[in-house]
């Protein structure tokens, strides 16, 4: 069995168990998320020994020549050396300028935007919080044109990292933030399509990233958004959706709340029975679903059943 030596202590591993699970199984408690070598969260670095070719799957080549790969998917092969990567390496500095609640679950923060940092509107990146060796996936809010970094942040329960940011973050706290990683994202191929864009909670940042940078590159047919919560407490950014679609007769917002009063111009009832009536009523959609990934994946199947292609679909789900 391959021997794995990590901060001075060496493991022996299985060669079907992926190099995450043996470390996490010592209580290391090294950053995940997807383990499925999507967001990148659990990046090791190799100082000796070679992973494998597919534990490296999406990686820049910088990283890679750098001896970086992804525990989740590395199954040793042979005996290795490995540390935690170097925030110079793979993430860039940022600095909170402000922190807002939007309402008692939801905080928004701003950070600056890092020099030369790119990204599209819908894309996601991990935030490291190296004293705690935190490392969580948030969507962008923000678009191309925004000088700042806009996250809508869940307050979690027990939660470590959005624990930390709603007690401890403040203006001037720095953040490390990854380089933007999925294809969530509006594409000007869809210049001739409606976009349906659905979701609940947070959900709404890549989607309100994505509607404005729709408007922005001139899409001209109709743009319809969806926004759940169970009930018009848990909704935000009303009235800046409101607003939008006074200022484009395109746009239209639409909330969803399971329980109470809809708000104005809304309706009660779960955002996938509004998906799957206005599915009913026209095809063609490019559609865009973000959110909790139960939710995402039952719009997902609500689309499939009234014939949507799976390429036309975009999805976002949370963690």
């Amino acid at each position: 069995m391959p021997t794995i030596t990590f901060q001075g202590q060496s493991f022996q591993c299985d060669t079907d168990e992926p190099l995450l699970e043996t470390l996490n199984r010592q209580g290391l408690n090294l950053p995940f998320g997807c383990r499925a070598g999507i967001c990148q969260a659990c990046m090791l670095k190799a100082t000796h020994g070679m992973p494998s070719e597919d534990a490296q799957a999406g990686l820049e080549k910088k990283l890679k020549e750098k001896g970086y790969f992804l525990s989740c998917l590395c199954k040793a092969e042979s005996d290795m050396e490995v540390e935690l990567p170097d925030p110079a390496d793979k993430y860039h500095s940022s600095i909170v300028f402000e922190k807002l609640f939007l309402n008692a679950s939801v905080i928004r923060l701003r950070c600056s935007r890092p020099d030369g940092f790119i990204y599209q509107p819908g894309q996601f990146v991990n935030l490291l919080q190296p004293e705690l060796g935190l490392t969580r996936s948030y969507s962008l809010a923000s678009t191309r044109d925004d000088n700042f970094l806009e996250f809508h942040i869940r307050l979690i329960p027990d939660g470590r990292m959005s624990g930390w940011i709603a007690d401890k973050v403040e203006n001037g706290t720095f953040l490390f933030v990854s380089d933007a990683m999925g294809n969530c994202c509006y594409n000007k191929a869809y210049s001739d399509y409606p976009l349906l864009l659905a979701g609940t909670g947070t959900g709404l940042a890549p989607l309100y990233g994505i509607v404005r940078d729709a408007i922005a590159s001139g899409h001209h047919q109709d743009i319809h958004l969806l926004h759940g919560g169970l009930n018009s407490d848990g909704l935000y950014y009303q009235e800046q959706l409101q607003q939008l679609a006074q200022r484009y007769d395109h746009f239209t917002y639409q909330p969803c709340v399971l329980n109470g009063e809809a708000p104005e111009g809304g309706v009660q009832g779960s955002v996938d029975d509004q998906l799957q009536q206005i599915l009913k009523a026209e095809h063609n959609w490019r559609i865009f679903l973000c959110g909790d990934s139960e939710m995402v994946n039952a719009m997902r199947k609500v689309c499939f059943a009234h014939g949507t292609d799976d390429s036309d679909i975009h999805t976002d789900a949370f963690g």
